[in-house]
């Protein structure tokens, strides 16, 4: 099992909470002690109807608590903040950043998730509360598992723990003159044209160049670190990332790649760069951010399920979105709303 992190995470940080007042969003942000810890719980305002709103909070709140209280401690939290929030805040959703309780044995090293149906969901979570009031939002917001590395071991076990075609493509990659370079703001649009091609290809949300401009001028003011790295073959830029160091933890935001990057495999070696560029710099995890929830092969994101696994380190399994109404009238219609107006990557 992941260990519990003891360090604010990324979505529940200043930088986020003030990316997103850039970007158009009202944001609010609510002390929260908990067993001796003090951490700021961010909010984000989203719409869900012509003049209703929601509050949305990713990755949070940011605390360890055991699954057996979960709920409670939402209900409290929610009870407590509700007269705060602005009129037209109709619900919570909760993007927790826990883990979830249907993680089965492992099949082929690999935990599975097996969730039961929403209402049985419901009754666990809503056990110990007075209201019984959390509800289990129609989709998740985020990806429902990831990938975390430990960086604090020694280099030659991180690449024991690859699978061997990992290994041998990141190698196949520098063989066949693959180029890696850390870049500044300047390669930004070379970057986001792999990236809006890539996206074109796959037929999936793409954010416009001005987005990651504005993540750059926030990060450079808000002790946030930026890294965009591009893989070189032939004098052309061919695949590249973006990666956020924050605490002690990097985050694997976005990536892309051209055909003949898939074809030099320099999305290993950009990777493979950018986890040992973190190392560097004392880093101790790398989170590769979302996967499917289970090895699938019928799942239509699964060459992503097997690239990021295959780096080896260990899948952690979300909660996923829990949502606390402060009206139960119009609920349903305003999160399924919600649900239908955001990109499943939007945090």
């Amino acid at each position: 099992m992941v260990k519990p992190r003891h360090d604010p995470n990324l979505f529940q940080s200043p930088f986020w909470a003030r990316f997103k007042e850039i970007r158009g969003y009202q944001t609010q942000a609510f002390r929260i002690d908990y067993q001796g810890r003090r951490t700021n719980m961010v909010v984000i305002h989203r719409p869900c109807g012509p003049d209703e709103r929601y509050g949305y909070i990713p990755h949070g709140p940011d605390i360890y608590v055991p699954q057996e209280t979960q709920g409670p401690i939402l209900e409290e939290i929610s009870e407590h903040v509700t007269h705060r929030l602005p009129e037209d805040c109709r619900f919570l959703r909760f993007d927790l950043p826990w883990g979830s309780p249907y993680v089965g044995p492992s099949t082929e090293g690999a935990p599975e998730c097996t969730p039961p149906e929403p209402r049985v969901r419901e009754m666990r979570m809503n056990f110990g509360c007075r209201r019984w009031n959390l509800c289990k939002a129609p989709t998740d917001m985020q990806p429902p598992a990831t990938v975390i590395l430990d960086l604090d071991r020694p280099v030659g076990a991180l690449l024991r723990d690859m699978h061997p075609k990992t290994r041998y493509s990141i190698r196949r990659a520098f063989r066949r003159g693959v180029r890696v370079t850390r870049e500044g703001l300047e390669a930004l649009p070379l970057w986001h044209r792999l990236y809006r091609d890539m996206a074109g290809r796959k037929n999936i949300v793409c954010e416009d160049l001005p987005y990651f401009k504005d993540l750059f001028a926030t990060a450079r003011d808000s002790g946030c670190t930026l890294h965009l790295f591009l893989a070189w073959h032939r004098g052309e830029a061919v695949a590249g990332n973006l990666v956020a160091l924050h605490n002690k933890t990097a985050y694997y935001l976005h990536s892309a790649a051209s055909g003949r990057g898939r074809r030099a495999t320099a999305s290993y070696a950009v990777l493979w760069k950018s986890i040992m560029d973190a190392r560097g710099q004392g880093i101790r995890r790398f989170d590769l951010m979302g996967i499917p929830p289970n090895r699938d092969p019928r799942h239509p994101m699964h060459g992503l399920y097997r690239f990021k696994t295959r780096f080896g380190g260990r899948i952690f399994h979300f909660r996923g979105c829990w949502d606390y109404p402060f009206d139960s009238n119009g609920y349903s219609a305003l999160a399924l709303q919600a649900a239908l107006d955001d990109p499943f990557h939007v945090r």
